[in-house]
């Protein structure tokens, strides 16, 4: 299973890196100049200015990255094949094989369980990042 994990993770690095290059580029330069004219250090200015503007794209991030991570499929099929004594079974690795054995009730269910796991950790990201006012 570590070496699963391993290489989702590393497969799922580079697009949240360039998402998050975007949002850096958003931030303006007048808001991290002004933060240095009132005297606040490069840790304040990043905590209270970048972080803050960077909302909205880390909320972008944590739900393609949940949703993908819910999906997880391509690593157990390719290595593991479910793993020894279906240890590394996934959600979505089980409604393909329940699928394949014509249990079409079973694969339907898991798959519905899914959609919503997905939905619900979705909305409860929106409500976490949601705009301060």
């Amino acid at each position: 299973m570590p070496a699963l994990i391993l290489m989702a993770v590393w497969r799922h690095f580079g697009i949240p890196m360039v998402i998050f290059l975007a949002g850096l580029q958003a931030v303006p330069a007048d808001l991290h100049e002004a933060a240095r004219m009132d005297g606040a250090t490069r840790w304040r200015a990043f905590r209270s200015v970048t972080l803050p503007l960077l909302r909205p794209t880390t909320l972008v991030v944590a739900v393609l990255l949940s949703i993908s991570y819910l999906q997880f499929f391509e690593e157990p099929f390719v290595m593991t094949s479910g793993g020894p004594l279906d240890s590394t079974t996934s959600i979505s690795y089980y409604a393909y094989e329940q699928f394949g054995f014509g249990n079409y009730g079973s694969a339907a269910a898991a798959s519905y369980v899914l959609v919503i796991a997905i939905g619900l950790l979705s909305l409860l990201q929106f409500r976490i990042f949601r705009a301060k006012d």
